[in-house]
């Protein structure tokens, strides 16, 4: 039983709950707030891509004739050609034999082209976005157009779907 009341009385003392001094006050860690605004507007972020370095060269075509530059044989077009219209690359270079200069405006180069005494009707496009490095055509048979986006794009170019809306009107 004295063994008992020794442990109550240690268990009633260490349970007591300690009192601090009125006199003394805690500070918080920190007093100074931090603003945590998320809506924070960022104007230097704008991401402007440059052109990719294989397509450099073809600036200095602006205003050129595809023909005297030899636009077409031209690496990387060239190959990339190739691979994105396979068997219709020559209907392609067909269509594409009669051409005013290049046009490069803002990282896209556009040309078109017709098949020699059959404009307006046998035509072909070409527009590559040099930032994206992205190669797109237009192949007009019979007034009817159809478009390629290498790789399955479809954000064709503001002058491919210029070239294409001439057709659509003249039906």
């Amino acid at each position: 039983m004295k063994y008992g009341i020794i442990l109550l009385a240690t268990l009633a003392v260490a349970c007591q709950t300690r009192q601090q001094p009125d006199t003394e006050s805690s500070q918080p860690d920190s007093v100074v707030m931090t603003p945590t605004d998320t809506m924070i507007t960022i104007t230097d972020t704008a991401v402007v891509p440059a052109l990719v370095e294989s397509w450099k060269t073809f600036e200095q075509y602006n205003g050129k004739y595809a023909a005297d530059v030899k636009l077409l044989q031209k690496q990387p077009l060239k190959e990339r050609l190739k691979a994105m219209l396979g068997a219709e690359e020559k209907d392609f270079a067909t269509r594409y034999g009669t051409t005013p200069p290049i046009e490069v405006d803002n990282g896209i180069l556009f040309n078109e082209g017709c098949k020699p005494h059959n404009c307006s009707v046998e035509e072909a496009a070409i527009a590559i976005d040099m930032k994206k490095d992205v190669i797109y055509i237009g192949i007009a048979r019979n007034k009817v157009v159809k478009l390629y986006g290498e790789n399955g794009d479809s954000a064709y170019p503001d002058k491919l779907l210029q070239w294409m809306m001439k057709f659509e009107s003249a039906q």
